[in-house]
């Protein structure tokens, strides 16, 4: 008997203008996040509007469909906000056709109270890798996050996502 892994729709403040998870953002991906398991992962669909070479997919937006998953990731896993510290160049195995839905994947490489490695990889419906990357973040604390970020103070949208 095979076992399912539980799903866990990881909530969205319904406010939040993200381009790239901003449920209400017109102009952007309106990605929507799962953790499944010991991964996080979202769906996109290449439509058209996204191309870039004739009848493709813009890497530009795979890329940061991507890195938004990376984020989500460290969320999923770590119940916190990350912050970025490096990330790779995205890795195109082969250009995606507009049309496809994607489903891309988070998985934490390491994890330490200090921060968190995550690897991406985004796939077709049968399977086919088409990209992956990889991503750190470091886990602040309020104040190390307010010097990174420059902000004044922490944003209501993260309110108890930044321990002190």
């Amino acid at each position: 008997m095979t076992e399912v892994e539980p799903v866990v729709v990881l909530e969205n403040d319904e406010t939040n203008p993200c381009f790239g998870c901003g449920p209400r953002n017109p102009r952007g991906l309106q990605l929507a996040f799962r953790r499944v398991g010991n991964r996080v992962e979202t769906e996109l669909l290449a439509d058209v509007t996204m191309e870039g070479w004739p009848g493709r997919l813009h890497s530009g937006i795979l890329y940061t469909a991507m890195l938004e998953a990376a984020n989500w990731t460290v969320f999923g896993i770590a119940g916190r906000i990350g912050v970025p510290v490096r990330t790779s160049a995205l890795n195109l195995k082969r250009w995606v056709p507009t049309g496809t839905r994607l489903r891309i994947v988070g998985r934490s490489k390491t994890t330490d109270p200090k921060g968190v490695s995550v690897a991406l990889e985004a796939v077709t419906s049968d399977g086919l890798s088409v990209a992956a990357l990889d991503r750190d973040f470091v886990l602040p604390n309020r104040r190390e996050f307010l010097d990174k970020m420059g902000y004044e103070e922490i944003p209501e949208a993260f309110t108890g996502l930044i321990p002190e």
